[in-house]
């Protein structure tokens, strides 16, 4: 009885996490939208509420990173792919947010301090401009690899396929 159910809480355990290698990009993309959708409403406040505050935009990126990225993080690891959480792939979701920072930056000193737009009009636009980079970073981090189509597993079986059995 016991080793009944623990096999099969590691079958449910393992069938958690198995689907995120087999969805497609397309079936999960609902789920990806809802995360960045989150994260970008969450950027967005904190960027406009420290410029409210008074403080400069480039301030109100360095907390939003800070903020905004470990979130980012946990919600596509658990919810979009359905993987643990691992140090490795938290690394590598780090650095890749990080490398779109000076991009970030330069988008908003265009449009804030070139153009003259204020934070409340220009964050949205960069926001935006940034999503197909988020994208791939998020699948590349997490999943290690860029997954446009299911990976098919072999089937096992348990029993022998001789047809020696009676």
């Amino acid at each position: 009885m016991f080793s009944s159910a623990r096999i099969a809480d590691d079958q449910v355990d393992k069938s958690n996490h198995a689907g995120a290698h087999e969805r497609p990009l397309l079936e999960r993309g609902w789920r990806y939208t809802v995360v960045g959708a989150i994260c970008a409403i969450a950027h967005n406040a904190i960027m406009i509420a420290v410029d409210q505050l008074g403080g400069h935009y480039l301030l109100g990126i360095m907390i939003s990173f800070l903020a905004v990225m470990p979130t980012g993080y946990a919600l596509h690891s658990w919810f979009t792919f359905g993987k643990p959480l691992r140090l490795k792939a938290f690394a590598r979701f780090a650095a890749g947010v990080a490398a779109a920072y000076p991009i970030s930056v330069a988008m908003m000193v265009l449009l804030c301090s070139c153009l003259g737009l204020g934070v409340a009009i220009a964050s949205p636009i960069a926001t935006v401009a940034l999503l197909i980079w988020n994208v791939v970073v998020a699948h590349f981090a997490i999943l290690s690899r860029f997954n446009l189509k299911p990976i098919t597993l072999p089937a096992t079986s348990s029993r022998s396929t001789t047809g020696n059995e009676e």
